[in-house]
Formats: C-alpha cells, structure tokens, sequence
C-alpha cells in the first residue's frame, strides 16, 4: 500500500544577508503521523515552520502541502494548515466561546457545529464560556489547538506546544496530539527541544543541528537480524550460564545478571544452550538505544537540549 504524504519540504534553504539559517532540509510527513522536529534552541526549528506556514520566504528549496506549491499556490495550501507559532493569539477579556465565534469569522464555511466539535475535540466544554484570562496556560494552549483545528486543517503545526505548561499540562497536550493524529487522521508536526516528551509524542523525529537536518529517525526503532545488541538475563544459577556461554566463545559480563551481546538470530540457540544444562531462565530483555543516546551520537554531544 502506498504511503500517504500530506507535506514535502524539499531543499530548504534560508539566508539572510552572509548568514545561513537553514541548509538543504528535506522531508515528509505521512497522513496520520506526528513528526517531530527536535533540536537545541536556535538550531533552526521555528525558521523551518515559519518558512512552512508561509511567514517567511525561503531562498530556495520547495514546500508543498497536499500536492500545493507554497510558493506558487499559497492560498491552496494553506487552506489545509492549521498551526500555532510560539503561542496562540487570544483575546483575554473575551471567553473561550467568543474567541472562537472571533476567529470562525475569518474563515470560510465554518458554522456551530465546527464550533461545538472542536471544544468536544480538546475537552473545554465546561469552560469555554469562562473569560480566557482565567485559564490556565494548558487550557489556552488547548483553546489555541480548537482554532487551529476549526477549518478540518489536513496538517497541523505546533511549535514548541508544551512550553511553560506544568507536567500535568504537559501530558495533556501530548495525549490531545496523540489523540487527534489516531482519531482524526491529521499528519501533525511537532517541534521541541525536549527529549523525553517527543519520544513519548512522536512516530518519527527529525534531528536538526545549524539549519541541517542531520537525521530522520524513527522512535520505535525496528532492529535487523544482524543487529548487535545487548541482551539481559535473568538466570539461575549464573556461574554455570557464565561458563557454558563463555566455553561456546560467547563473551560475558561479570554478575548475577548475564549481559551479553549478540545478533538478534543468534538468542534462541544461546537460550538453548543454556536450557539444556539446566539452567533456569526467568527473563531476556534487550536493551533498547533511547532517543537521548541516539541524539548524542548524531550531535556529538556538543549541543544540550
């Protein structure tokens, strides 16, 4: 079955006098996915989006959104978009309603019922006719996400859209975007610094150092066969696991759990092995690389985030 793509950014380059701010950035987004951009502050992030969004022209390179050119078919293309950029714009003396019914104004073919959807969709019904001066900053950032979805955008961007916000704001946010890019099918773009929570967020995360894109990963890594990695047992008795492996030229770690390294095809005859002296085998997990390392590796740790 072929793959679904509702953004292409190819090439994009940004210069601003001698200064480069982005260098040849290039890649997709698949319908129903959330894809991250992740990378230090100043790393070229928002440049990116904003160059998305329409903000700002690139230098050169191509961007295109369901098949529209940005450059060339601006207005088609937007009409597919729904983002926010740093923070959502809100009227504060206004309630969440009136922002709303404020903002449903200036699009086209919106009518109560989108109204009623989105404030379903991020879970204010019981304050939305409340003043937006006295929300939380979790529940504007998901006031900001009901406007950014009132037209039934195709793909949504949020730039940095947990910052500032406390850890239950937090999960939150990450369960809404979850939730909108299963349920409603939205290819969502997510650009963070933050580590831990675009690993929890994500599907794939692009890594961005100096305007370059230096890799495009997916958090659930699937390993090959012929990966080297390493595997934890928790066996009974250890000495004995330690010199049958080790008498087969199969390295050990010294200590009540074996560690050992070895190609994923390799595990069942090592388990055998073991079995078949006798010796007790009460679990076998494989150590799995996190995005922080994986990070570090590709950035050579000089940039913390």
């Amino acid at each position: 079955m072929e793959e679904q793509i509702s953004l292409e950014v190819s090439g994009l380059k940004k210069t601003i006098g001698n200064k480069t701010l982005i260098e040849d950035v290039s890649f997709k987004v698949r319908t129903g996915e959330v894809f991250g951009f992740l990378g230090p502050n100043g790393a070229g992030k928002t440049t990116t989006i904003r160059m998305i969004v329409g903000l700002t022209t690139p230098t050169a390179g191509s961007i295109r959104i369901l098949g529209h050119d940005v450059r060339t078919a601006r207005s088609e293309a937007m009409q597919h978009v729904g983002a926010i950029v740093e923070n959502p714009e809100l009227y504060p003396f206004l309630s969440g309603l009136e922002n709303l019914k404020q903002y449903a104004r200036m699009q086209k073919h919106i009518d109560p019922s989108d109204i009623d959807r989105v404030i379903r969709l991020v879970g204010l019904e019981e304050r939305i006719t409340e003043k937006v001066k006295k929300y939380s900053l979790g529940m504007r950032q998901r006031l900001g996400l009901a406007q950014a979805l009132l037209h039934r955008p195709s793909v949504l961007i949020l730039d940095e859209p947990t910052n500032g916000l406390d850890p239950q704001g937090i999960r939150e946010i990450r369960d809404y975007i979850r939730q909108l890019a299963r349920e409603e099918n939205l290819s969502v773009i997510v650009s963070s610094h933050l580590l831990g929570e675009m690993e929890m967020m994500c599907d794939r995360i692009g890594i961005i150092q100096h305007g370059r894109m230096l890799s495009i990963e997916d958090v659930n890594q699937v390993k090959t066969e012929e990966d080297i990695l390493t595997y934890r047992l928790d066996v009974h008795p250890a000495r004995l696991a330690h010199e049958i492996l080790n008498a087969k030229g199969i390295t050990t770690e010294a200590g009540e759990t074996l560690v050992i390294h070895a190609r994923r095809k390799e595990m069942p005859m090592i388990i055998q092995a073991l079995v078949t002296k006798q010796v007790d085998i009460f679990s076998v997990t494989a150590d799995k690389e996190s995005l922080e390392e994986r990070f570090l590796k590709l950035t050579g740790g000089q940039d913390h985030v």
